[in-house]
């Protein structure tokens, strides 16, 4: 046997190296893939939350001694509070979210030109109530579409907080908790 067949592939080998590294895309540093991600909410604290979905409407807000959250609308109605607790970690936790649009003139694509849902957070240091508009789920049905007022982005959020607004919608109609 012969040396050359080594020595060919070893020639070739050290050639198509710098070739394959020339062709090879680059890695993008990590603070170019957080550019397009941004901070939802900067709260430190939730003090109520309203939501309105069609002709539905709940609400609930912090205790008097501030210990827990409490249903205060439709009266009378019964929410667990781990499920409150949960929506509020969901909005003061959110490190970020996908920003879809920069400046959507079209909101219709995102199902937010008539919103299923808004929901009205009031919060410690904030002048003025924050308004989340909540669209149509993604195409692949992983987050949903929305959009704070007053700000022309349009976000991408998880699932989970479509679902909590529905399983509150649930307890207070009643169709949750029967046997809990």
């Amino acid at each position: 046997m012969s040396a050359r067949p080594a020595i060919f592939y070893t020639i070739v080998f050290f050639i198509l190296l710098p070739i394959y590294f020339w062709i090879q895309p680059s890695v993008k540093p990590v603070s170019a893939l957080e550019e397009k991600q941004e901070s939802l909410l900067k709260l430190s604290g939730i003090d109520a939350i309203t939501i309105a979905s069609g002709t539905e409407s709940l609400r609930f807000q912090k205790s008097k001694d501030g210990s827990f959250y409490e249903v205060v609308a439709p009266p009378g109605k019964f929410i667990p509070r781990d499920l409150m607790d949960a929506m509020v970690s969901l909005l003061t936790s959110a490190k970020s979210v996908e920003v879809v649009a920069d400046n959507s003139n079209d909101l219709a694509q995102f199902g937010l030109d008539q919103p299923k849902s808004v929901v009205t957070i009031e919060a410690p240091g904030q002048p003025q109530p924050i308004k989340i508009a909540f669209g149509n789920e993604n195409p692949t049905h992983t987050a949903i579409y929305a959009q704070i007022e007053g700000i022309p982005k349009v976000f991408l959020l998880g699932e989970n907080m479509e679902y909590y607004q529905s399983l509150m919608f649930q307890w207070i109609e009643g169709k949750q908790g029967k046997n809990a």
